[in-house]
């Protein structure tokens, strides 16, 4: 059994496309709000993936900006912000199948990931980039994430001190 890049693709787009759609639905159902701002960070990892598989020798500067906005800045301020100054109360709810479901999943993750990563031979190298000329880079070829992302983050460290002042 020989998988090309595209097979690979295709299957990564499909897992990550119903990831994206489960935790979206459970993020509008769920009743608890902290549940549900780890459920978006899950969500941003997903969608990640799905910008990165479309492209990955183009798009992959994108996907790491949207894990750093995303995951990164907004899920951990949701999450903090929540439990530190709104009083939130976590519960744990515990559900006896939940470890024996994700022993199952891991298992199976990792063996589909041996099984189709073994018959891919790997393409040529990337040369080595510097933390400067990276910085260069970005500056050069990608200025727009990079004021979103400068944008978003100020947003969010407002939103921060906004909240950290209320009494």
């Amino acid at each position: 059994m020989f998988l090309t890049q595209s097979d690979l693709q295709t299957g990564i787009f499909f897992l990550f496309s119903v990831t994206s759609l489960a935790t979206a639905l459970f993020i509008v159902n769920s009743k608890n709000v902290f549940y549900s701002a780890i459920a978006l960070a899950f969500l941003g990892i997903s969608v990640a993936i799905l910008i990165a598989d479309l492209d990955p020798a183009v798009y992959s500067i994108y996907s790491a900006f949207h894990l750093l906005l995303y995951v990164g800045a907004t899920v951990v301020f949701l999450s903090i912000s929540l439990v530190m100054f709104k009083g939130l109360e976590v519960k744990e709810i515990r559900t006896p199948w939940a470890p024996a479901l994700a022993l199952l999943a891991a298992i199976g993750f990792f063996a589909v990931l041996v099984l189709s990563t073994s018959s891919v031979t790997p393409q040529a190298q990337f040369p080595s980039i510097s933390l400067s000329s990276l910085g260069e880079r970005i500056i050069a070829d990608y200025w727009f994430p990079a004021v979103i992302l400068v944008i978003a983050l100020l947003t969010t460290m407002i939103e921060a001190l906004s909240l950290a002042r209320r009494d």
